[in-house]
């Protein structure tokens, strides 16, 4: 892949002009969503994401492939690996220059009837967007990835 991002980190999560958060409420116990989470299964269940590989044993360092829509491919790199807690990973490379940083944080709480899966989206697109348009996308980006993610019931 030709194209490298900027390195971030954990700042990404407060600085980013999209910060996009989404919980869902599962009947599973965090050991079996993590199971999922980890799957090559993951995001089965959203047709423009047409492709997802492990290149490496999961961990920290651990790398994952993702294509979308059949235009570009992005490479993730796993920097937190928390099993059955918590997992981010920042996108290092991507075939086309769509984003210029992207980061995502899954979180996993035990609750009473299972586990609260929290997902965090950080991204700056390229170009990055104004701040006012940016307040705009975030609730709507939101209420999408919340409606994605209730999605891996599919797999649990």
């Amino acid at each position: 892949m030709p194209y490298d991002l900027r390195p971030i980190d954990d700042r990404f999560f407060e600085d980013a002009p999209l910060v996009v958060p989404a919980t869902v409420e599962l009947e599973a116990a965090p050991e079996r969503v993590w199971e999922a989470l980890g799957s090559d299964r993951m995001w089965s269940w959203v047709p423009a994401l047409d492709r997802l590989r492990w290149v490496t044993p999961h961990g920290p360092g651990a790398i994952r492939l993702l294509r979308i829509a059949q235009l570009v491919t992005v490479e993730e790199e796993f920097y937190r690996w928390e099993p059955a807690r918590r997992a981010t990973f920042r996108v290092t490379r991507q075939s086309r220059r769509v984003l210029n940083a992207l980061a995502e944080d899954f979180l996993l709480e035990p609750t009473a009837t299972g586990t609260r899966l929290t997902w965090t989206m950080a991204l700056e697109p390229r170009p990055a967007p104004p701040r006012a348009v940016a307040a705009v996308l975030t609730p709507a980006l939101a209420k999408g990835n919340a409606l994605g993610l209730a999605g891996i019931t599919t797999i649990l």
